[in-house]
């Protein structure tokens, strides 16, 4: 008897599966299949996540992580994440704030 992962989704039902979900950070209504080295992934092009399935849930893709696909560089991907963070600036305050 062959064990499968609870993560298993037979292949060809993936893009059922997906169909008519949307983007859980962004809510864009379409999600297009990427495939990386490892698996398969599902790309937002709206916010530029991408996601993987897990458990029966969208999770998002860590691209550093990630072994990267043939839809965009990686480069990218790095930045969507570091668009993620705020950014902090020393010194004087920006804007237009009088004493």
């Amino acid at each position: 008897m062959e064990v499968f992962d609870d993560t298993f989704i037979p292949p060809g039902l993936s893009e059922v599966w997906t169909a008519g979900r949307h983007c859980p950070r962004c809510v864009w209504p379409y999600l297009h299949p990427v495939r990386s080295l490892d698996q398969s992934h599902w790309l937002c092009e709206s916010c530029g996540h991408c996601w993987r399935i897990e458990h029966g849930q969208l999770r998002p893709v860590n691209p550093i992580q990630c072994r990267g696909c043939a839809t965009r560089p990686k480069r990218e991907c790095i930045a969507v994440l570091q668009d993620e963070f705020p950014r902090f600036g020393a010194g004087a305050a920006t804007g237009d704030e009088s004493p």
